[in-house]
């Protein structure tokens, strides 16, 4: 196998980690879903064929797909080493080990991912919670040129996938020779997950500064990358801190060099947005609902833009899709919005409208199988149509469970290793 190595989101995806969501699912219940950062309940029944057709497809177009559980089980085969892990990530646990009734052997793998026990009311005790954000494969690390760096979720409940990565990882062969870095992981100041970082190129790395990853995760990446890589600057790019804007990438996402689908006056008409929440907020309340969405005041404020430069130097822009055509990152005349071109609508407030339809089941979020092709939602009708028209090939799947979870196509993939450009 090559060495592993990302230095763009576009480069021929050659091998990718995902993990097939299971049993983890069967825990959940209405009452829980919200604590384990859920919308809705799962169909895993449903989901699974989704995901294997998923994973088929890229397969398909010469992808080599790596399920996380089968690293898991072959590095457990080893008796010591599958203690190691148990003993690893039981840190996450109340009191960061496992009660002393219990055999770390009678933790099996799947154990570490759907729970333990196996079954469960709510009157046993539970020793491991389940950890069904666990298919959303992006966010527990990521890889930058040739090092796998560690995430440190912002969430508890997510923080069992990370050092399960870093203990799979670190004893896996298959990263033998890859620099792993959990420096981020340790860091108490610091959270960030793999959905806020993209790699344009080598030179330039992007990370979201939104609900689930922060100024100090970023600040730390940043020192990291320029000590041990070829980066030259980091991007941060400050949006709204949503649940609906959980991660960078179910914004923006690259397509092809220099060219991105993302929401369309998002970036540059902040105030657009905040009217229309502002209306939508009125309404509801004449309908005597209670508000949920996000409060035009914090909309109005609009995303920002600041380059940390390898040199030391930074300076910040307002308009971020304006930050990335300056830095040669973008290109405005073939970027895709959201739900089609504006000449397709009446008015920019309807167009907005069906793009935050389209947002919601992740039309942003697309991953790229090499320049110029794309995966995506099958539902997402209108972005994949200004896709095509601009000769962007989009490989569709069905995904009506597995979006309950909110996430995509990019969501769902940890690329391990891409064709350099």
């Amino acid at each position: 196998m090559d060495k592993l190595g990302v230095f763009s989101e576009v480069g021929r995806l050659k091998t990718v980690l995902v993990h097939q969501p299971g049993w983890e699912h069967k825990r959940m219940v209405p009452w829980n879903r919200e604590a384990w950062l859920f919308d809705d309940i799962l169909d895993i029944e449903s989901a699974r064929p989704e995901h294997k057709a998923f994973v088929l497809k890229m397969h398909h177009n010469g992808v080599q797909v790596i399920h996380f559980l089968d690293l898991l089980k072959d590095v457990c085969k080893d008796p010591d080493r599958h203690r190691e892990v148990v003993a690893e990530v039981s840190c996450c646990l109340p009191h960061g080990r496992l009660p002393d009734h219990i055999d770390p052997m009678d933790i099996q793998p799947t154990h570490l991912i759907m729970g333990y026990p196996e079954h469960f009311t709510l009157s046993e005790e539970l020793i491991l919670e389940p950890v069904p954000n666990f298919y959303f494969m992006r966010d527990p690390a990521f890889m930058i040129a040739d090092k796998l760096i560690i995430s440190h979720p912002a969430r508890m409940i997510r923080m069992r996938e990370a050092y399960l990565l870093r203990a799979v990882a670190t004893r896996h062969p298959m990263f033998e020779g890859t620099d792993i870095y959990d420096g981020i992981l340790l860091d108490d100041e610091a959270s960030i997950e793999g959905g806020d970082v993209l790699v344009p190129d080598g030179e330039n790395v992007i990370v979201g500064l939104g609900e689930r990853t922060n100024d100090a995760g970023a600040e730390h990446l940043a020192r990291y990358l320029f000590a041990n890589t070829d980066v030259q600057r980091v991007i941060k790019v400050t949006y709204p801190k949503r649940h609906e804007f959980m991660h960078l990438d179910t914004l923006l996402t690259f397509v092809d060099r220099q060219q991105l689908v993302t929401m369309p006056y998002f970036w540059d008409q902040p105030e657009l947005y905040a009217k229309i929440a502002e209306r939508t907020q009125n309404l509801v309340k004449a309908h005597g609902g209670s508000y949920s969405g996000p409060p035009p005041e914090q909309l109005a404020k609009g995303p920002t833009m600041e380059v940390v430069n390898r040199d030391g130097s930074r300076y910040t822009r307002s308009n971020v899709l304006e930050g990335l055509v300056e830095l040669e990152l973008a290109v405005p005349d073939i970027t895709v919005n959201v739900a089609g071109a504006p000449q397709l609508y009446r008015s920019k407030e309807e167009h907005i409208l069906e793009a935050l339809r389209e947002q919601w089941n992740d039309g942003a979020n697309t991953v790229a199988l090499k320049p110029g092709h794309v995966m995506s939602y099958a539902r997402n009708d209108k972005t994949i149509a200004a896709l095509e028209h601009v000769m962007v090939e989009v490989t569709t799947f069905n995904g009506g469970e597995l979006v309950r979870g909110r996430g995509g196509a990019r969501c769902m993939t940890m690329p391990l290793l891409r064709e350099a450009l």
